[in-house]
This record gives structure tokens, sequence and C-alpha cells, in this order.
């Protein structure tokens, strides 16, 4: 059985959605766009620390439902990991906007935000273009080059385009935990302590011998 399956969605949407409405704490698509950001990058997912992120401290909260979501919220993030680890795309928990079309602007925000709160800042450890790239539609959908009250547009995107980008968002959100994995399990380059030794220099285990006769031929 899903370990974030049906009843366990239904579950968390009771707890968080009428507290949601009245804006003090997500709702189950924003906490799944917020989980699977922190499920994907560099840094470990700690559901203690994330919790009054979904919750907005709300004290309306008791103990024992704050319990619930902990546990709920952590079972979710494991089936982020494992889908994600088996090359799965996420299946999205879409709310349905006031136009009554699927929210992609609130999930991707909720995606957004968790990169404004994790430990590791991504795009400052990466000197990537093409890591950025693949953010492009967890960011227009998202309204990032929307038309403000103080610039217009970056970026005009008409209903075709739109269309597009929703179908790849599933991809894009499995491309950027790839990234990551290789990135986590690249062996890291050991650097050479103090000054190199001379091939014809004794060997400094000790054994009177060259270096090049000793340990310089295990180099």
């Amino acid at each position: 059985m899903s370990i974030f399956d049906l009843t366990a969605q239904q579950q968390l949407a009771r707890l968080l959605d009428s507290h949601a409405q009245q804006g003090n704490s997500m709702r189950l698509d924003e906490v799944q766009g917020f989980v699977a950001a922190l499920a994907s990058g560099p840094d470990a997912v700690d559901v203690d620390a994330w919790l009054p992120e979904i919750l907005a401290d709300n004290v309306a909260f008791g103990s024992e439902e704050q319990a619930d979501i902990r546990r709920l919220v952590a079972q979710m993030a494991e089936q982020l990991q494992q889908e994600m680890g088996l090359n799965s795309a996420p299946e999205l928990l879409l709310y349905a906007d006031e136009t009554g079309e699927p929210d992609y602007y609130t999930w991707c925000n909720a995606y957004l935000y968790a990169l404004d709160v994790t430990p590791t800042d991504w795009f400052a450890q990466q000197d990537d273009e093409g890591f950025e790239d693949l953010f492009y539609p967890i960011m227009a959908l998202g309204g990032v080059y929307d038309a403000t009250d103080d610039q217009p547009a970056l970026l005009t995107i008409d209903a075709a385009e739109r269309g597009r980008l929703q179908d790849e968002l599933p991809e894009a959100l499995l491309a950027i935990y790839r990234y990551w994995q290789v990135r986590k399990h690249t062996p890291k380059t050991l650097r050479r302590q103090g000054s190199k030794i001379g091939r014809n220099e004794p060997c400094p285990c000790g054994s009177g011998k060259k270096y090049k006769a000793c340990c310089g031929q295990k180099v």
C-alpha cells in the first residue's frame, strides 16, 4: 500500500484546510509543493524544523492534531523521495483556482517558498545556467514573470505555452531531484595536505628507502 495514500491525503486536508481558509496554515496542495522542494534538495528533510512553517505557528492546533500532521507530512516526504528515487515524476495534488482551473500558481509558490527557507541557498551553490533553466516551469506558473505594480510582465505566456508548462512541471520537478542526487553523490576531490614529496627523497614511512622505491610505487 502507498505510504501517503488517498486516506492519508484526505486526513491531512481535513486537519489543515479549515485553518488555511483563514490564512493560518498551509493547505494540502501548498504542503505538497513545499515538501516536494525539501525532499528534492541537498538538505535533510527535518519535519520538526519545518512544521511551524506549515502550521504558521498556529496555536489553534492541539498537540494531538500537530502530532497527526507531523506524521502525515513525514509520510508525504518519504513518498515523494521514494517516487522520485524510482525515477517517477510526482503526481501533483492541485486544488481549483477561482476560475475552476487547476491552481498551479499556489502549488508552485509553495515550492519556491521552500527555497527561501532551506539552509542551503540552491542558486548561490551552483554556477550552472542549466540548473536554473530547470526552474522555468515552476517560476512561470508561479507568476514570477507576471506584471506587478512596479514593472511590466517580464515574459508573455499565452494559453498554449501555459498548458505546455503545466504538462512539463512534474518532469521538471523530477529533473531537479535528479540534479541534486548527482551533486550529493559526486565524490569530492581530496586536496593534498602539506608539501609534495620528491620521488628521490627518503620515504616518510621510515623504511630508509627512497620514496619512489617504497610508498611512491603505490601512488
